[in-house]
């Protein structure tokens, strides 16, 4: 076990909840929600499987013939523990955190043999019931902030328990040979450590492009998405270096080594409508920092920002998330949050932003390493550029957290407010605020998110405007109803008490 880490008294969570699986009726399967492949490349990618999951998902998988059978690479992408009971998948949890993921910062063996404990703590629980009953946890309903999430405890009989390497060696003792386990440890919602990508690229380096990878995590979200652009990228360099070698050597002329290239890994990808926005094509203050200080960092940002397309939703991609726009996509659920709510959004736009930067700083490193073959570890490249841990830890929230309206048009409310007559103004005021809410969020694409940040900047910018008086007696009643300032609440209760 994990030197300290005593999980005796930790709680025992489903991985699966209602509608974790978002990609639609194709290619589904039983047991590996949200399962897909990457276009182009030997690279799939699902939830935490069941254990008939595994074999269902597998199936799908090339595997060769008996005379050229092909390899299989099944990555584990997240760091906390997973069981099995009765062929489910379970995680644990702190019981003071239960909708938090751990986050163990040990060596992967250790996380390993943290994972065997655990089994065994759990194996435990079931024998020491008479009726073989245990107690286990689950989300009321999936949202996707934290702080919204309510526990379920449940009683389930158990028949069998294992842990996720009892689960494989089952499988490969089933016949499934050329099938490896890899554990690459990433916390939920967050980037990975530097020797994560290291994990990732020793796998893959020397091995040859028809190998097969399958990436998972637990809802087969953002640690998946990361491992898939991840390999792509190493694929893509080792099938692009192999045909230049071929060329040089005069196997196949250069003209048709360039076309194949081109062909497999630079065809057009569909353009999307918000395509041109600034912040969907991740230009952040951050991330323009480490163009400008690492120039070599343009191309990096070219190259994976295509394969975060192609991973990512239609129609670009085959997947759950692009990486790239979460970043200002969640920035969007923050802006309309109530303030209690936007802590944890907050921190996941905070996680995703470093998240991002390291991808760029990866794929800027392998364009210079890997047609060599990797010789250089990631770790060892980032020490070399040192300075790019602190540009990222001082500038990742460098955001306009708080969207105000500018200050010369509020001083024209003001006027218009303090002016004896202001009753009379009010539907000029209504209006004006109106219309300096919809400038402020002219960025965003119209939709709920669009319209709830509107209303919630109109009602923040009518209170600011209130004259005392009235401001008082507005607050007094919002404090004693508990209530958030909703726009058309506020324009009532400034005509009620506007009269008086």
């Amino acid at each position: 076990m994990a030197p300290g880490l005593d999980m005796t008294e930790f709680k025992l969570k489903i991985d699966h909840f209602d509608q974790v699986h978002v990609l639609g009726t194709e290619n589904v399967i039983d047991g590996a929600p949200n399962f897909r492949q990457v276009s182009g490349f030997p690279i799939f990618g699902c939830a935490q499987p069941t254990e008939n999951g595994f074999s269902d998902v597998l199936e799908k998988v090339p595997k060769g013939t008996e005379e050229k059978p092909v390899k299989t690479i099944w990555y584990n992408m997240r760091e906390e523990p997973v069981i099995y009971c009765n062929g489910e998948p379970f995680a644990p949890r702190h019981p003071d955190r239960m909708h938090e993921n751990m986050s163990i910062m040990e060596p992967v063996d250790e996380m390993n043999k943290l994972e065997q404990s655990f089994s065994e703590i759990i194996k435990a629980r079931v024998n020491a019931d008479e009726g073989k009953k245990l107690k286990i946890d689950k989300d009321a309903e999936f949202t996707e902030n934290p702080m919204d999430r309510e526990n379920i405890e449940e009683t389930i009989e158990v028949n069998t328990v294992q842990s996720l390497y009892e689960v494989f060696t089952g499988l490969k003792q089933k016949g499934l040979k050329n099938l490896e386990l890899i554990r690459v440890p990433v916390v939920e919602e967050s980037a990975p450590r530097e020797a994560c990508f290291d994990i990732l690229v020793d796998s893959l380096k020397q091995e040859p492009a028809g190998t097969q990878c399958v990436f998972s995590c637990q809802a087969g979200r953002g640690r998946t998405t990361l491992g898939m652009i991840i390999a792509c990228q190493v694929k893509e360099i080792l099938i692009c270096t192999e045909l230049r070698k071929m060329a040089e050597i005069g196997l196949v002329p250069q003209a048709t080594a360039e076309d194949l290239i081109k062909q497999k890994f630079e065809f057009p990808l569909p353009r999307g409508q918000d395509d041109d926005d600034p912040f969907i094509k991740g230009e952040f203050d951050v991330i323009k920092e480490l163009l400008e200080k690492l120039p070599s960092a343009k191309d990096g940002k070219a190259k994976i920002d295509r394969l975060i397309d192609l991973c990512g939703p239609g129609p670009k991609g085959t997947g759950l998330q692009n990486l790239r726009e979460c970043i200002i996509e969640t920035k969007w659920k923050y802006d309309v949050a109530p303030e209690d709510r936007q802590v944890a959004w907050r921190q996941i736009i905070l996680n995703f932003m470093e998240r991002y930067f390291y991808l760029i700083c990866f794929a800027t490193y392998a364009k210079e390493f890997g047609p060599a073959g990797f010789e250089k570890s990631f770790v060892s490249w980032m020490d070399e550029h040192s300075e790019l841990r602190k540009m990222i830890e001082n500038g990742k929230d460098k955001l306009e957290w708080y969207r105000q309206v500018d200050p010369a048009k509020l001083n024209t409310l003001k006027d218009l407010m303090n002016a004896p007559n202001y009753k009379e103004n009010m539907p000029t005021i209504i209006r004006t605020i109106y219309e300096f809410a919809f400038i402020t969020y002219a960025d965003l694409p119209r939709g709920p998110i669009k319209n709830n940040s509107m209303r919630k900047l109109a009602a923040k910018t009518l209170i600011e405007i209130l004259p005392s008086e009235v401001s008082t007696k507005v607050q007094e009643r919002l404090d004693e109803q508990g209530a958030n300032p909703d726009f058309v609440t506020l324009i009532g209760l400034v005509s009620f008490y506007g009269q008086e």
